[in-house]
């Protein structure tokens, strides 16, 4: 061989060629790679660098790739942001795939190119699995995920997760009310409603420029200036001012006083309005109502011809005389025999196509109307205003309330009729306004008695059931668009007979905006439903949720959510409101996890997601604290404090429409050491069991960390008895 030849040789030869090619030499068996799953590595034992079927190997898939572009250089653009394993193109379209050596490769290689200068689109590869029917245990709804163990990545990590998964606590909901026992409708409209937190004083309302709103409820809080006004104007006129409209009511001649004041013909109250007719005084059309039966054979008639008249009262041609209306109500009626008042909810609710305004919003499929007919209007104004009439001529309740008992309670600075649900505690009396249909807390100071004309007249506000809405948790989206509707926007009511609910007794129906004929059920239940982000523009990362701070103080009750983390000294809290409100969203999780495909998700750090508690088969919200490669990200449950590994199939994207704050934080015990031993750890499980309430001498919060300090003396004193401090540090 020539010196030229050998020389030309020599430059081809590379001796790392083999063994860059070499099977055998390129296996992770030791180092950090050791513990990753085999089924992610290169090549399988077999020595073939292509995939298996079966092999979960991470690839992405891309399409609408420029006509010249070949295998090479695409594996050149994705060399760049991850290791690549090999190029394929498919046999029925002309799609690459581009296969990885582990999930981070993938993740990292997707999102550099997502949004490329290239043409060609990139996407997740997704793996056809195959489903394997799972034990369901129907009594506890528990479904038992097994166990991975094999390719985890331990000697990696940084953030320290605890061996033991414990059960999730159950919060049990107090029971307010007796449905039976207060003889209302169904308790399902007087439980659990959305505005739990609101009436805790635990929740900020919703501002608006004009209106205040308070436990489901809208009103105008009235200025100084012009409750003096107000004031002034009711000593001045035997009319009463209407705070709803802004009028006075009950006048004959304008703002002037009336020259003349009788006697209600039938309830003998003082009045100034007449009969159209004969002048006959009645204090409403209600009054009217019931005299019409006698008094429509002499009205407006001369006093000679009444008594002929009162000889033929059964004549059935008089029987169909229309009746006149009351002067400053205007109004006519039909035949008197229309005119009695039935209790039932089918004759109380206003008919099908009838404008109606939204008085309470209760729950997310659930909300209290009033019909706005002219007569309807009258008779709620009148029971309104005369309550305000009365103003501080109400007498205060000398002894408690019992359910099903109405009383008088001020809401803002308006009289209120409302019905008593439970008066067990005197310091929280729990209420139903009868006209609005919101709830309320109350002391026993607050409440009045209720006049007995006031306490049996029918309620104004009817609940009734939205058509097809889901009872779901009550978002922030939701919530302003539905208190959109308190302000006094006129909707239509639409329901048939057979929507009659006879276990609830109301109707179910659905509500069309009178102006833009938006039909609210349906614009409700898009806001409830979840959808699965498909690109990185909806991705949900940790400051995308407000924290709630905890109570801080002295004498505080917390729930411990979980205590895995013991060893540290820290234990993960949050209030007894704050956990039924947890319990009340983790259906709409199920539901979410229920209606996306089985598809797994590689959450990058500090994202939200959805996540699989080994524990009971049940998905919770979580945050990926840390990726290390191996498929299993170190995630933080956030409503209940306890961090473990997930592996990625058991992981789902976080829907944007999901803005249920975090109710949980981290609280450290005073006077613990930094770490604690074994004995210690089994002492606190001990004092400080899982799911208990524990009653705090003081809580001092840093806000900046949503970190908390605990004070629980009783604890560490145990701990000192016991020998395991060195120094009682309390």
């Amino acid at each position: 061989m020539s010196d030229d030849n050998l020389k030309e040789d020599f430059q081809k030869w590379n001796p790392m060629e083999k063994d860059y090619k070499s099977v055998e030499f390129n296996q992770y068996n030791t180092g950090p790679g050791a513990n990753l799953d085999s089924s992610l590595q290169l090549a399988n034992n077999n020595g073939n660098t292509t995939p298996s079927k079966d092999a979960p190997t991470p690839f992405l898939l891309f399409k609408n790739m420029p006509p010249k572009m070949s295998k090479t250089a695409l594996r050149n653009i994705c060399s760049k942001h991850g290791t690549v394993t090999s190029v394929r193109d498919s046999q029925k379209c002309d799609y690459f795939f581009v296969d990885f050596a582990t999930v981070a490769d993938m993740e990292a290689t997707f999102r550099a190119l997502e949004n490329n200068n290239y043409g060609f689109q990139v996407f997740v590869g997704k793996h056809k699995k195959s489903v394997t029917p799972m034990d369901y245990n129907k009594e506890n709804k528990i479904i038992p995920v097994p166990p991975r163990t094999t390719g985890i990545d331990y000697q990696n990590r940084t953030i320290r997760v605890p061996s033991k998964q414990l059960p999730r606590p159950k919060i049990e909901q107090p029971q307010q009310i007796d449905g039976d026992e207060c003889n209302v409708y169904s308790a399902d409209f007087f439980q659990n409603d959305a505005h739990q937190l609101e009436r805790e004083g635990l929740h900020e309302p919703i501002k608006h420029a004009k209106f205040k709103y308070q436990t489901g409820r809208s009103y105008i809080q009235m200025s100084d200036n012009m409750r003096d006004f107000v004031t002034k104007k009711h000593k001045e006129s035997s009319g009463r001012y209407s705070p709803s409209t802004g009028i006075y009511v009950n006048k004959v001649n304008g703002f002037e006083k009336p020259s003349k004041i009788g006697k209600c013909n039938v309830c003998k109250r003082e009045c100034d309005t007449i009969c159209s007719r004969c002048s006959v005084y009645y204090c409403s059309v209600d009054c009217q109502k019931s005299d019409w039966q006698e008094h429509r054979y002499i009205c407006g008639k001369p006093k000679n011809l009444q008594e002929e008249s009162l000889k033929h009262k059964k004549s059935p041609m008089a029987a169909n005389k229309p009746m006149p209306a009351v002067k400053e109500f205007e109004n006519t009626y039909n035949s008197p025999k229309n005119s009695h008042i039935e209790s039932d909810c089918k004759s109380l609710i206003p008919r099908s196509g009838n404008i109606v305004t939204i008085t309470a919003i209760s729950k997310t499929n659930i909300v209290f109307i009033r019909a706005k007919t002219y007569e309807d209007n009258m008779s709620y104004f009148k029971t309104i205003d005369g309550i305000q009439a009365m103003g501080k001529k109400l007498r205060p309740l000398a002894i408690k309330p019992k359910c099903g008992n109405v009383v008088i309670a001020k809401f803002g600075d308006q009289y209120n009729r409302a019905l008593v649900l439970n008066s067990d505690n005197p310091d929280k009396i729990f209420v139903n306004y009868m006209d609005y249909g919101n709830l309320d807390n109350l002391r026993l100071e607050d409440l009045y008695e209720a006049p007995i004309e006031y306490a049996e007249k029918p309620r104004h506000a009817m609940p009734v059931i939205l058509k097809g809405v889901p009872d779901c948790y009550m978002t922030e989206e939701i919530r302003s668009f539905m208190y959109s509707y308190l302000n006094g926007i006129n909707v239509y009511v639409k329901y048939k007979p057979e929507d009659y609910s006879k276990e609830k007794g109301v109707y179910h129906v659905e509500l069309i905006d009178e102006t833009t004929q938006q039909n609210l059920n349906k614009m409700i239940i898009k806001l409830s439903k979840p959808t699965e982000p498909l690109s990185t523009n909806e991705i949900c990362y940790i400051e995308y949720l407000q924290q709630k701070h905890l109570p801080s103080g002295e004498n505080v009750e917390l729930i411990v959510m979980d205590n895995s983390s013991m060893s540290t000294g820290c234990v993960s809290c949050t209030t007894k409101p704050f956990a039924l409100e947890i319990q009340k969203f983790q259906k709409d999780l199920q539901k979410y996890v229920e209606s996306i495909p089985k598809e797994g998700y590689a959450p990058r750090q500090d994202e939200l997601c959805i996540v699989k508690y080994n524990e009971d088969g049940l998905w919770y919200r979580g945050r990926c604290l840390e990726v290390v490669g191996d498929g299993y990200p170190t995630i933080l449950f956030i409503d209940y404090g306890n961090v473990s590994m997930v592996h990625i199939d058991d992981i789902r994207r976080y829907p944007t429409q999901f803005t249920y704050p975090i109710y949980t934080a981290d609280c450290e015990i005073q006077g613990l050491p930094e770490s604690c031993n074994d004995e210690i750890v089994a002492k606190l499980e001990e004092l400080i069991p899982h799911g208990s309430v524990i009653k705090c001498k003081n809580v001092k919060a840093f806000s900046d960390d949503h970190f908390y300090s605990i004070s629980l003396p009783d604890v560490i004193q145990k701990l000192n008895k016991c020998g395991l401090l060195e120094l009682p540090n309390i």
